[in-house]
């Protein structure tokens, strides 16, 4: 009997000290659970925290997204002009558009050699077969002698033009082919016999000033490369496009006969060209600025970005809350 008294209490006492360490174990694995909930709270916290401050920098990065947008036609023409003044002439350029003439760019550029060839003869119109082979401009003369001569003045005129305009629709070489098909010509005073590479024809040609013709009533733009403006910064190098439009705010030249397309009223807040599209953000005062100055305005910028064949530019006007987009080269 007391023999299963010492067993019972025995085993009694077994039982006892497995379910204290039993409970110990349970305590010891419970103690990090409660631990967890904290962390992944904190975790959400700071998550919901970096969401918000993320959603709010991209609200605050681009309000103009939400602006009233304008989809311009791509159809645009460029125009030259003669310029003259007391000691030189000057070739000068005009951009409109025409969404009636869906016509491609190649077919563009031949209207606007043609219909602005400042020789009498009309070289271009009379004598020569235009053709394109992106971005190379071909002209394939069927005369040549006489029918191609021109005086100094025209010489220089015709050169201007033909350069000026074909840089214009993203041209980058031209080439002269005799009625032989050979690339030995002279045309305009001049001896060809390799293609000209327009971007050393032209020199560079940052940013664009204006000139009011009178007899033409409107507004038209001269190269800045072309007037001695600024060109290069000071290490040299050519203008970068936020540079150009920068430059383009003022006239160096003290007395000049031509004036800056960025007008009193307008202030540029950013400029920027990125993958071939151009961007440029302005306010204006409305008390100031006429829509007249601001049609001038747009087309320098068209012109501006054009000398780096942007394929398009966007101009936002955050005073209007409006944004246009102007079709370039690419389009």
């Amino acid at each position: 009997m007391k023999k299963m008294i010492k067993i019972v209490g025995i085993i009694s006492i077994v039982f006892l000290v497995v379910a204290c360490q039993n409970t110990e174990e349970e305590e010891q694995n419970a103690e990090p659970v409660e631990e967890n909930p904290t962390e992944i709270g904190d975790n959400e916290e700071n998550g919901n925290v970096e969401d918000t401050e993320e959603t709010e920098n991209e609200m605050d990065e681009d309000d103009s997204d939400v602006y009233s947008g304008i989809q311009e036609t791509p159809a645009y023409f460029i125009d030259s002009h003669v310029v003259s003044t007391e000691v030189e002439f000057h070739t000068a350029f005009s951009i409109t558009r025409d969404e009636e003439q869906q016509l491609s760019l190649a077919e563009r550029l031949e209207m606007s050699l043609n219909d602005n060839d400042p020789s009498e003869q009309e070289i271009l119109s009379s004598y020569a077969d235009i053709s394109v082979e992106w971005p190379e401009l071909h002209l394939h003369f069927n005369e040549e002698g006489n029918q191609l001569s021109t005086t100094s003045t025209q010489s220089l005129l015709f050169n201007e033009t033909l350069y000026g305009i074909s840089d214009l629709y993203g041209i980058e070489k031209v080439t002269f082919f005799n009625p032989d098909g050979e690339t030995d010509i002279i045309v305009a005073e001049r001896g060809i016999d390799e293609p000209i590479v327009i971007e050393d024809e032209r020199g560079l040609t940052r940013g664009y000033y204006t000139v009011y013709d009178q007899e033409l009533e409107e507004t038209l733009f001269l190269p800045g490369g072309k007037l001695e403006e600024q060109v290069t910064n000071e290490n040299g190098e050519p203008l970068s496009f936020p540079e150009t439009v920068e430059s383009m705010h003022t006239v160096d030249i003290e007395d000049a006969f031509y004036s800056s397309a960025i007008i009193e009223g307008f202030e540029i807040e950013n400029a920027l060209i990125e993958n071939g599209n151009a961007t440029v953000q302005y306010t204006m005062n409305e008390d100031i600025v006429t829509e007249d100055d601001r049609t001038v305005f747009e087309n320098a910028m068209q012109l501006a970005a054009l000398d780096f064949h942007a394929w398009e530019i966007r101009l936002i006007n955050d005073t209007m809350q409006e944004s246009i987009t102007y079709p370039l080269v690419g389009q």
